[in-house]
């Protein structure tokens, strides 16, 4: 079985059609994000209704200057419900800059807070942004469990990542033909510290490229990165559930 650890369902077309070819594909459990309120309702929800979902919530760095008490209190009092395993994703994009950067680095900041106030995970999204990143985690002290979602740095960035307690989440990029930083990560990282995603639906792996990505497709980048580990699909199969479950606090898997 594998695990989709961030994916973005409230967004697909037919989500009961997408959780069929899931299940078809013997992805057992999907994790879908909040980014903003409407979002992370939605989440909260969904994973309340279908057994094979879980969510998260959170402020998104392109929505940052949505920020406000009121829903930063209603971010908070969706995380205590328990189908939420995570805050976020939180973090720093100076891609965009959607939002402006000193307000992106304070929101993190208030996330990871919130993070550790209710026990959840954090899920982080960084882009171009490495070492305001770096800074903010270490200024504020990383949650108990910590994941880079969409994994997007180096093999010298991974390092830095894994030394500070981080796992590093690998979705379809990894499968595309200009990306060989993120194969060489992906073989450089220790194992447990590696899970597996989609972001669908966006990023779509190869063989895929073109269409609407989905959790179905996770599977591609479990064989990718086994192709580049030089090992079995199972292997990584195996090891990505195990750490996705130590991750999301999951003890039946």
């Amino acid at each position: 079985m594998l695990v989709d650890t961030h994916c973005h369902l409230d967004t697909l077309e037919d989500l009961d059609a997408a959780l069929d070819r899931m299940r078809d594909a013997d992805v057992g459990r999907a994790v879908t994000i909040g980014v903003d309120l409407s979002s992370s309702e939605w989440a909260v929800r969904a994973a309340n209704e279908r057994a094979e979902l879980w969510a998260t919530v959170g402020l998104h760095p392109h929505a940052a200057t949505d920020r406000s008490d009121q829903l930063m209190s209603r971010l908070e009092e969706l995380a205590s419900d328990v189908r939420v395993v995570a805050v976020g994703e939180a973090g720093l994009d100076y891609h965009y800059d959607h939002s402006p950067r000193d307000v992106q680095r304070d929101v993190f900041a208030e996330q990871i807070r919130l993070a550790k106030r209710c026990d959840k995970t954090l899920v982080i999204h960084t882009r171009e942004a490495w070492d305001d990143t770096f800074a903010i985690l270490e200024r504020e002290g990383l949650p108990e469990r910590t994941v880079f979602h969409c994994w997007s740095g180096d093999a010298t960035h991974a390092h830095r990542a894994v030394a500070l307690g981080a796992v590093l989440s690998f979705s379809g990029t990894v499968t595309f033909a200009n990306a060989s930083d993120l194969r060489a990560a992906a073989a450089a990282v220790p194992i447990e510290r590696i899970v597996v995603e989609t972001d669908a639906p966006f990023l779509t792996p190869h063989p895929h490229r073109g269409k609407r990505n989905e959790p179905a497709y996770v599977r591609f980048v479990a064989e990718k990165i086994a192709e580049v580990r030089g090992v079995d699909a199972g292997e990584i199969e195996r090891a990505t559930t195990k750490n996705a479950a130590r991750l999301f606090g999951w003890t039946d898997l």
